[in-house]
């Protein structure tokens, strides 16, 4: 996949997800933190898929696939994520994870990929009122923040958290403790809260609220990890509800990760 592809790229996730609003921006920052790892199927010269990956270091990340409607039939979209499979094998990742619908399910085993759980995606309905223990302010310091979030993620987010600043600059939070260690952060993004992370509850809850001070385009979205009771009764406390599910799935050995110390997920593409 080259620039000159986001286009006709965008076009086809349009149709195949069935929206109106484009992906061209999610795209475009998506593709540049890993443009070597994004591929595109063609047929009789016209483009008909799309399929890319981020790179975290010890592993990556598959988002944003899809087959045009036109096209889905003949085990399309078997050789182009197999195609994907095979050029990040010989890049070396010790696994490849990604999120799918209900639709996924007979799909991705079937490439290796074994279902590790469900992930809930919340919505705010009606803010509720919370006390902050902890001290949250505006931080641009990714140095500091990669610092913490690497041993909670289990890869480098540093890409990311400045692509996200670019975006929307002076949305990321951090909370800190008496010392001024880093206890937490959460880039409130235009429409959703992630990354975020928190080593305790109580900062998770401190920065969630805190970041709902912000405006947003529209009632703010949390995706959450799997199997995260705390992370969702956090949500409830909040004033958030369940709106959609999705499906967690990996390829190879499971990530490093502290899934119990995530609250929110950057979005379902960058894992």
């Amino acid at each position: 996949m080259t620039d000159a592809d986001i286009a006709e790229v965008d076009a086809i996730l349009m149709a195949a997800h069935l929206v109106q609003s484009s992906y061209a921006t999610i795209l475009a920052r998506n593709f540049h933190l890993t443009p070597d790892c994004w591929w595109v199927l063609e047929r009789e010269g016209k483009t008909i898929g799309v399929v890319g990956a981020t790179d975290f270091g010890p592993f990556a990340h598959i988002g944003l696939m899809a087959i045009h409607p036109s096209a889905q039939s003949g085990g399309t979209g078997s050789l182009l994520l197999q195609h994907a499979l095979d050029e990040l094998d010989k890049r070396g990742f010790e696994s490849i994870t990604l999120y799918s619908t209900d639709a996924g399910l007979g799909f991705y085993p079937r490439h290796g990929f074994v279902w590790q759980g469900i992930s809930t995606e919340w919505q705010l309905r009606k803010r509720k009122a919370h006390s902050r223990d902890y001290r949250v302010s505006v931080c641009a310091d990714f140095a500091r923040i990669v610092a913490v979030d690497r041993g909670v993620f289990g890869g480098e987010r540093g890409a990311l958290l400045a692509a996200l600043e670019g975006e929307a600059p002076g949305r990321m939070l951090i909370a800190e403790d008496a010392e001024g260690a880093i206890v937490g952060f959460v880039v409130a993004q235009p429409k959703v809260l992630g990354p975020f992370m928190a080593l305790s509850r109580q900062a998770a809850a401190d920065l969630l609220d805190a970041a709902l001070d912000f405006e947003f385009d529209g009632a703010p979205r949390v995706a959450l990890p799997d199997a995260h009771a705390d992370a969702e009764s956090l949500m409830a406390e909040a004033g958030f509800v369940p709106v959609r599910t999705s499906r967690y799935f990996i390829r190879g050995k499971a990530p490093r990760q502290r899934r119990d110390l995530m609250y929110g997920q950057a979005a379902y593409s960058l894992g």
